[in-house]
């Protein structure tokens, strides 16, 4: 059981390490001025269409892709076999959270509790989960991100 966990948490820090990674340049980026249409900064937090990509962006390895697929498991609590996936969408979430405004971080909590539920060893309510996510794309939809289908 120890090299199981020891290669889920390997692997977990591998693929937060590489989410969270950006390009190898050190040029300094253009500066641009946003227009106003784009910019939707709040203070404490990143700007929402920020927040909504990195929710969103990424295909398969997407958070979005990873809580849709995984939001099934969240109805019994974490097992030996789903306890890493559980824990990457869990710990991606967080990531999220962190830099996200006040009102799209509340909304990822939303998304995020019933994964904590299931992993601390409970049941959470799978149509839970999806009402979240359509909050999220609903708010992300009316901040002017083109939620994917």
């Amino acid at each position: 059981m120890r090299p199981l966990l020891a290669a889920t948490a390997a692997v977990s820090t591998a693929l937060l390490l590489a989410a969270c990674a950006g390009p190898d340049d050190a040029e300094p980026a253009a500066e641009t001025s946003p227009t106003p249409e784009a910019s939707t900064e709040t203070e404490g937090g990143a700007d929402t269409l920020t927040t909504c990509s990195g929710y969103y962006d990424g295909g398969e390895l997407s958070i979005h892709h990873r809580v849709t697929t995984w939001t099934p498991e969240v109805a019994e609590p974490a097992t030996e076999e789903n306890t890493g996936e559980l824990t990457i969408v869990r710990d991606r979430l967080d990531a999220q959270i962190r830099y996200a405004d006040t009102e799209a971080a509340a909304l990822l909590e939303t998304i995020q509790a019933p994964f904590d539920t299931s992993l601390e060893g409970g049941s959470a309510d799978p149509a839970d989960v999806e009402e979240s996510v359509a909050a999220f794309a609903s708010f992300c939809a009316d901040a002017g991100f083109v939620v994917p289908e």
